[in-house]
């Protein structure tokens, strides 16, 4: 989730993860089952592969990865999806367990209020309909990744780690080489994307031919990709969705948002202004956290995801709600991302953008104001022509969606998904999973 850290509830929460002098444990696993107690789940029994555990990507530093394997009735060919959640420095685990992930912790962004009860429900909509999924917890001591090693500061540095992170992650998992890649993510995820994909060519160019990563498809979801580009859009959003009174024109950001607050009469979550902002919660982030970072500090839970010893208890047991501080994570940065994006698309990589309509972190208008201005690629021409149209599921109507294909035949897609905020899987799951079927074709 972007913007977490910008909150400012939550940045006072957070503390910068230390650096243990030893592992938590004495011996990281590699590749283990995920076997939940029949306490922990309801509505019947899992029937596809999990496993979760630890990959080097250095000899010090280890990343945490969640696998669930595809659905029994998913295609054979079925691509492989790895997923991490943004912040940045917020856990993969949301993902997992509020939003694509085939089991959900139901309503746990609403606890106190709607009592979670911390068990484990299929999810309706979940992604392994159509791939296989690895939710990974990365930058570096990210949820319950670990290690001795330095920090990265960087999304750069984190696109050098996911190179290490897949090329390992393959080796444990070889009966997965074959498949297409589509590397996802959200939020500050459009700068992770980016960055993962322009690391994962560069080493395409230098790598013998069966040792590429396959590559095929990225996904972003209501993701700051250019801010340059994106953020003069919000009063142009907030006037689009009659949060501000017509012919108002606020002047910044700031403004806007005060002027939106007085128009609805109530303070808005940042990530769905149709819902009140929680606050006075330990783990308040717009919704309340607190309960569902708690469940993953929880013994049997750790002990089914084969977690090593304490990690993650930045992240989870204190008031951060999933997150840890990154505080100079990309100062600096000069990382062309809208470039980056355009080589993939001229190299053949698929990209498909969605975007929740009532999100103020990351708007749609600023989104698709990026998307038409700052990706100068081989589909530029087509891109302008592309008409909007509706989105239908099962006839009808969850959004609209707007795509072009570009010389290296890559296609370019843009989803804007009715009725839902800044976590599109979790508010408008059929949005969410026709964007994933845009890619995996």
């Amino acid at each position: 989730m972007l913007a977490r850290l910008l909150h400012p509830e939550v940045r006072e929460t957070l503390t910068e993860p230390t650096v243990p002098a030893v592992l938590p444990c004495a011996s990281p696993v590699r590749r283990a089952p995920v076997v939940f107690p029949k306490s922990v789940t309801r509505g019947g029994s899992v029937d596809f592969e999990m496993a979760s555990g630890y990959i080097n990507v250095t000899s010090d530093d280890l990343l945490f990865y969640w696998y669930v394997g595809a659905a029994p009735d998913a295609p054979a060919d079925a691509p492989l999806l790895v997923w991490s959640n943004g912040g940045p420095g917020c856990s993969a685990m949301e993902g997992a367990t509020t939003e694509g992930g085939a089991l959900w912790l139901w309503d746990a962004k609403q606890s106190g209020k709607t009592g979670f009860t911390g068990h484990l429900t299929r999810n309706p909509y979940a992604w392994n309909a159509q791939a296989h999924l690895v939710f990974v917890d990365q930058p570096r001591y990210v949820g319950y990744s670990t290690g001795t090693g330095k920090k990265i500061t960087s999304s750069v540095e984190a696109g050098l780690d996911m190179v290490a992170f897949l090329r390992g992650w393959y080796s444990t998992f070889p009966e997965h080489k074959h498949r297409r890649l589509i590397l996802a993510s959200e939020s500050y995820g459009g700068h992770y994307v980016p960055a993962w994909v322009s690391a994962v060519l560069d080493f395409n160019e230098a790598a013998p031919q069966g040792e590429r990563l396959p590559l095929a498809g990225m996904m972003i979801g209501n993701g700051i990709v250019n801010e340059t580009a994106q953020q003069p859009h919000f009063a142009e959003f907030a006037a689009a969705q009659n949060l501000i009174p017509a012919g108002s024109k606020p002047v910044g950001e700031g403004a806007t948002r005060a002027l939106i607050e007085k128009t609805l009469g109530y303070s808005p979550n940042f990530y769905d202004y149709r819902l009140e902002q929680q606050t006075g919660c330990c783990g308040c982030g717009g919704y309340d956290y607190g309960e569902w970072a708690g469940w993953f500090m929880r013994d049997d839970v750790k002990e089914a995801l084969n977690v090593c010893g304490s990690a993650g208890t930045e992240a989870f047991g204190g008031c951060g709600g999933g997150c840890v501080g990154l505080p100079s994570f990309d100062d600096g940065d000069r990382f062309d991302y809208s470039g980056a994006i355009a080589r993939a698309l001229d190299a053949g990589v698929n990209l498909t953008f969605y975007y929740g309509e009532q999100d103020t972190a990351c708007n749609y208008v600023g989104a698709l104001a990026m998307a038409n201005s700052s990706l100068h690629w081989g589909g530029t021409a087509a891109w302008a022509r592309a008409p909007a149209r509706p989105l239908h599921l099962a006839g009808a109507s969850v959004g609209s969606v707007r795509s072009a294909v570009g010389p290296s035949g890559a296609t370019l897609t843009f989803i804007t998904a009715d009725g839902a905020g800044h976590m599109v899987p979790m508010d408008n799951g059929a949005a969410a999973s026709l964007a994933l079927a845009s890619i995996v074709g």
